[in-house]
């Protein structure tokens, strides 16, 4: 057992040495003056067999003391030693498996597979080192991540660290990662692999949850709500709060290939189920709508109580619809008041062309054309004498050169030549009719006459029908 001063020492029957007593198997105390360059205390032989479990060493003792003890104590020195030099270090089968270095590093074995971890002091090379304030994570001589209970700095961790989870123990793949882009820029990436972000606002588990979503899908960035199980879905809202500016809410892109016809605004809806009244979007103010879309594609806009549809008209809706390939304008009623195909714009039979006097929508008509019949076009307004003028030359209402059909009382017409201001009058012509015999009755409508040349005998002569009589003069 061990060298004291070159002398050996067995302790179950040992000689008298310092302060023991002898042949007892018990020291009251014992130090130790080893010579230099020696090991002063070994212990070897120590086996345990069967079922035995007793301890190399098995040292008890009593502190009843109001002074600072310590148990174990070892004040080493260190004149020069190397770097490596342990304080204590317990090993398996020649293996260390805990050490304390000389600069008061404990270093742990890690199980097999990974490396050496410690508790260290800062400015080790790896290892958990604390100060008066913070905890630290060391890797390769960095600090990798720090600990702090106050302010906002609670969990730090470097620039070019990132968080990352795995679908299984810690050790396994990583498949989610959190990181730092830039500074305030957080960043949820990993290579090439398109990345999710889900806030819940519920969650009973992976088959029952209300839930929005931020995610690439296909090379297209989409923002939205998802249910599942028992979970209701949920409506996407943009509250974009109160303003005493002009802030709208505003989407800008720039299309720059002739090639590519593109689209700024897209919203598709799968339509299984759904009211007939159903909208595509509805833009209000106070909550009043003042434009919205059809599920069927109908535009109705808004000005203040009056509204116009665009696109699809029902009932007592007024609006424009395209149907059989003509543009259908409706007034409050199912019948379209005016229809357009392209070439031709027709309207109702009952309905007519009106001017007034004044601004469009104010007044009253004072000039109407209207369908009398097939083939008919007419001008008329209650029991109001009309006029029509048909116009040589215009310059202004004072500067003109015009024919005139008047209706100008209840006995007669008049067709007359007009002119006023720097306008010329001009003469009335009426051509004949040549024919190579004269008119009958049938030619010629009874109470109405006609200028009538007979080519024949070479008379011009003017021909009346009255009442089935024809009567001339000849006109020399």
């Amino acid at each position: 057992m061990g060298f004291f001063g070159g002398s050996s020492v067995d302790l179950t029957s040992p000689g008298p040495i310092g302060s023991t007593t002898p042949n007892t198997g018990r020291f009251t105390t014992l130090t130790l003056a080893p010579s230099a360059n020696t090991t002063p205390f070994t212990a070897s032989g120590y086996s345990l067999t069967g079922t035995n479990a007793q301890s190399l060493f098995d040292l008890s003792g009593t502190w009843n003391t109001t002074g600072t003890p310590t148990a174990f104590k070892l004040n080493v020195t260190d004149t020069a030693s190397n770097t490596s030099s342990l304080l204590m270090d317990l090993q398996v089968g020649g293996s260390s498996k805990f050490s304390i270095d000389k600069g008061g590093a404990i270093i742990v074995k890690a199980s097999t597979g990974l490396s050496d971890r410690s508790i260290t002091a800062l400015g080790t090379t790896s290892g958990i080192s604390f100060d008066s304030a913070n905890g630290y994570v060391l890797t390769a001589n960095q600090y990798s991540v720090r600990f702090n209970r106050g302010g906002d700095t609670g969990v730090t961790i470097r620039s070019d660290s990132a968080f990352g989870i795995t679908s299984g123990n810690a050790d396994g793949t990583i498949d989610t990662i959190l990181r730092r882009d830039a500074a305030d820029t957080f960043a949820q990436r990993r290579s090439t692999n398109a990345q999710t972000f889900r806030l819940y606002n519920t969650f009973t588990d992976a088959s029952n949850y209300e839930r929005g979503f931020f995610r690439w899908s296909s090379n297209v960035l989409e923002i939205g709500a998802e249910v599942a199980g028992t979970g209701t879905q949920r409506q996407l809202r943009l509250p974009l709060g109160t303003v005493t500016a002009s802030t709208p809410l505003s989407v800008t892109q720039t299309w720059n290939s002739s090639g590519v016809t593109f689209t700024g605004i897209q919203a598709n809806i799968t339509d299984t189920a759904s009211a007939s009244a159903s909208l595509l979007m509805d833009l209000q103010v106070g909550g009043t709508s003042q434009f919205f879309v059809s599920k069927s594609g109908g535009i109705t806009l808004f000005n203040n109580s009056a509204s116009v549809t665009i696109g699809t008209v029902a009932g007592s809706q007024v609006g424009i619809l395209r149907s059989g390939g003509a543009l259908n304008l409706f007034l409050g009623n199912s019948t379209s008041v005016m229809s357009y195909n392209g070439s031709n714009a027709t309207l109702p039979s009952s309905s007519v062309f009106g001017w007034n006097s004044g601004a469009l929508g104010s007044g009253t008509f004072d000039l109407n054309l209207a369908r009398d019949a097939s083939d008919t076009l007419a001008q008329r307004r209650s029991t109001n004498a009309q006029a029509f003028k048909l116009y040589r030359t215009f310059t202004d209402a004072s500067n003109y050169e015009r024919l005139g059909f008047l209706a100008t009382n209840t006995t007669r017409y008049t067709i007359t030549s007009e002119n006023a201001g720097t306008g010329s009058a001009r003469s009335l012509e009426v051509s004949f009719y040549t024919s190579s015999a004269d008119p009958t009755s049938t030619d010629i409508t009874s109470g109405c006459f006609s200028v009538w040349k007979n080519s024949g005998t070479g008379t011009i002569k003017l021909w009346a029908n009255d009442g089935g009589t024809m009567k001339s003069v000849a006109l020399a």
